[in-house]
């Protein structure tokens, strides 16, 4: 277990919601980089509600511009590609075992869409290292911490529902508060640590377990800082998305020695993405 020392709210793990074993299985054969269509298919068969939500996605505007309605999931997953029936794939999954209904001021769709963005991020900025030995499994490694880094949130809109809309409502009221700050101020601790010790207790591989917990966390030099550090100057670079701002920190990126002119190039196509994921969940969260 990872030291932390949490509320006993969250520190309890006999509150923590579990994972069921049919979705651990699906988030560990959806992280396979060998998957083809045909088992990608097969694998989605067993899940009736992501299945349905990956059928709807592919016969929204955005995928399908012909009159012939797509019904099967290997046209499904034909019709998306790979990494989004992937990303779409995990990301509902592990959502599955959450209720944060209770908690008003969550926006489900902001999650959904910040999570897309800052996996697809990730994986943009793994490219610069892809040649590098020891890296080959880099890119999905990012690519499921992007879609994890604030699983933490969930969490705690689920088991401090009240308390967590305080503190969205106190970011809302004072944007210049930074979300873990507004977090801390009512809980006491934040996503980043309690998504750690949730996906900890969940038996989550140790390098995920560290993208969650430190990718907001310039100072960490462990095993994974530079896991960490992609998760996270990828997490910079969408806030400044949604904030509507054409900067961002840039110390994640030179820690990573990632050049100026990259960061704009991956900046350009974060902006055309953001619309389209926005309106990708519209269809998934209606």
């Amino acid at each position: 277990m990872i030291d932390l020392e949490l509320p006993e709210c969250f520190a309890d793990v006999k509150r923590l919601p579990s994972l069921p074993h049919d979705v651990h299985q699906v988030v560990k054969a959806l992280s396979n980089d060998d998957l083809d269509y045909a088992r990608l298919a097969k694998i989605l068969a067993g899940h009736a509600t992501i299945s349905s939500r990956l059928i709807a996605l592919a016969n929204s505007a955005w995928f399908n511009n012909s009159s012939e309605p797509v019904t099967s999931l290997e046209r499904t997953c034909l019709k998306l590609g790979l990494n989004i029936v992937r990303g779409v794939g995990i990301g509902l999954a592990v959502m599955k075992p959450f209720n944060v209904r209770d908690c008003r001021s969550f926006d489900i769709k902001r999650y959904w869409v910040s999570t897309m963005l800052v996996a697809h991020a990730a994986r943009s900025l793994s490219d610069e290292f892809a040649l590098e030995q020891g890296n080959e499994q880099l890119a999905q490694t990012v690519h499921t911490g992007g879609i994890l880094h604030n699983i933490g949130l969930l969490c705690m809109a689920d088991i401090m529902p009240e308390e967590t809309n305080q503190a969205l409502r106190f970011k809302q009221a004072n944007p210049e508060v930074d979300l873990n700050q507004a977090l801390r101020k009512v809980l006491h601790t934040d996503y980043c640590e309690v998504g750690a010790h949730l996906a900890d207790s969940w038996g989550i591989p140790e390098a995920l377990v560290a993208i969650i917990r430190y990718h907001r966390n310039l100072a960490y030099e462990g095993t994974y800082w530079r896991q960490a550090a992609i998760v996270g100057a990828a997490a910079q670079m969408v806030g400044s998305l949604f904030d509507d701002i054409d900067t961002w920190p840039v110390v994640a990126f030179e820690k990573l020695a990632i050049s100026p002119a990259h960061q704009t190039e991956l900046f350009a196509d974060l902006q055309s993405q953001f619309l389209k994921t926005q309106e990708l969940a519209k269809v998934l969260f209606r």
